[in-house]
Formats: structure tokens, sequence, C-alpha cells
């Protein structure tokens, strides 16, 4: 079964010029700022207006999608490095028609990866991802230098937002890093759980001054949409599903879906990655590259 969306879209797209592959970052707070609702939501709303959808989901432990959705975990992508599976056997098919790849692994299991293996990895994953039309990617927040995160690698990066102190000041720190450490300029702002687009303005309003005052000034923050306050999310959650599933009609559910709109009419990125063997690149570089930093630091302290 979860051969099928890939060899339909292979057929599809023999017919069809091919067009790039967009991976998106979903990051939010250390606490609950709700970017792994935010990702499956929007991947079932994606899915919803016919496109094909691959979720990495960079988490472990009791917390990732795989559980939320009750799905059964039996691989990790470090019995794929460590070439006891092939990275196929890890893709799972929701019943909200997006496929998931479990993609957590030790950032430097990442960073030691020789140049054949790290070929093998962008080989299989760009197999892999070929029938996709959008990566989202469920992405640790990228707060701490040293700890390599997915967003590292992205076309774009969603930053989930809510009115809680900790998600602003986390917001602030991804920004940060991702800034001064990687170059990133570009950056899009969800506001989640508020009451009005009012409460979500303002709140876009205090981390865009922040950033802007005590970053760069050529920073670009983007204010997407909000998703509000709405029980029904909840609800969802404890029934293994997303809210589109579950009550369709609800306003987190029109919400979701507006984005998804808005997300297939975005322009196209100024530095896209080439291809999906390109993301692996770039994030295995990205990740060679922070522990060569940390490594010349513990010499010359």
């Amino acid at each position: 079964m979860a051969r099928r969306p890939v060899d339909q879209a292979t057929g599809l797209r023999q017919l069809v010029p091919s067009s790039p592959i967009r991976s998106v970052s979903i990051t939010g707070s250390l606490g609950s700022a709700g970017a792994t609702t935010t990702a499956i939501n929007l991947a079932a709303a994606l899915a919803e207006r016919h496109r094909e959808v691959l979720v990495l989901d960079e988490f472990s432990g009791s917390n990732t999608i795989s559980q939320r959705l009750r799905l059964p975990e039996r691989f990790q992508l470090e019995h794929v490095l460590q070439r006891q599976i092939e990275l196929c056997s890890l893709l799972q098919i929701t019943a909200e028609g997006f496929a998931l790849l479990p993609f957590a692994a030790a950032p430097a299991a990442l960073a030691c990866l020789n140049d054949i293996e790290q070929r093998w990895l962008a080989s299989e994953f760009e197999q892999l991802s070929s029938f996709a039309d959008f990566i989202l990617l469920d992405t640790r927040p990228s707060t701490t230098p040293g700890v390599a995160s997915l967003s590292i690698a992205a076309d774009d990066v969603v930053i989930v937002l809510n009115n809680r102190a900790d998600s602003l000041t986390d917001s602030y720190a991804s920004i940060k890093l991702l800034a001064t450490e990687h170059g990133r300029r570009d950056f899009r702002i969800l506001v989640n759980r508020v009451s009005s687009l009012a409460e979500a303005t303002a709140l876009f309003q205090r981390l865009k001054q922040v950033a802007l005052q005590f970053l760069d000034e050529t920073l670009t923050l983007r204010l997407i949409g909000y998703v509000p306050e709405d029980d029904a999310i909840a609800q969802a959650s404890r029934m293994g599903c997303s809210v589109l599933a579950a009550f369709p009609e609800s306003e987190a559910s029109v919400a979701f879906r507006q984005l998804a709109d808005s997300m297939l009419r975005w322009a196209a990125p100024l530095q896209p990655a080439s291809s999906p063997a390109g993301f692996i690149h770039h994030l295995v570089e990205s990740c060679r590259r922070r522990f060569d930093r940390y490594d010349e630091a513990q010499q010359h302290p």
C-alpha cells in the first residue's frame, strides 16, 4: 500500500512536465506552539487540493506524527543509515491522503556520512519523494547553536507563533540562528491559537519589530495567516486524525484550507533546492559545517 501514491504519480509524470518539489519547514517553540498539529492539518488540506504531499517528521519519542495518527512505528532513520533497511520501508500512507516519513536522526550521524553514503541516501530519498509536489518538514526549533534542524535545508521556513511568552522568545531565537548562521533572509509567520486577525497581527508585529531591531533590517518576515483557538483541534487529536477529517466545517479546518490555498500561490523561492537529492546534500553539508565550527571553537576557545 505504501507504494501506491508513488506508482500512480510516476505514471502521471511521464505524461506531463515535472514541476519543482517545494520543501517547507514548519517549526515552533519548545513548548506548545502547535507546529506538529499544523504540519498534519496543512498536509491534509493540501491533499484535499489534489497535491501529493510527503511529510518528514524530525521528532522521536512520544510526540511523533505516527503516534498522533495511530500509525505503527517499526523502524527509524537510524536503521536506514546502518543499512538494515531501505528508506522506502519507513514510508507510511495516512488516512488523510499524505505520505509520512519518520526522519529523526542524530545530527552527528548525518555529519559523519562519507561521500558515498551521502550520495546513496540522496539517491534513495530522490526516488522515494519523486511523487511529491510538497515536502513538509515537521522540524525541531532552531534555537540552539550546534543542534542541526531540517529547517536549514528547506526552501521556506514557516514559524508557528502563539501568544505564550516562550513562543515569542523561541521564534526570535530560531530566526536569529537561521539568519546569522545560515544566511536565511525570508521567514513566514503563522499565528496559532488566537481569537482574531487583530490579535494575530499584533503578535506578528511584536516579533517583527524585535527581529528587525536586534538582527537585521533587511530580513523579510511575512504574516501568512492565523489559526483560531478551536476545541475541534484537541478533539481530533484525541481521535487520532486531522481536524479536517473529524470536523471538516470547523473554524480551524477553514483556516487550514485557506492557508493551503495561499501556499499554492506563493512565489517561487529565490534559491530553490534543485532536487530532493539536493535537499539531502544540503542537509548533510550543513550538519558537517556546524560540527566543524564546533570542533574549531573547542580547539580555539
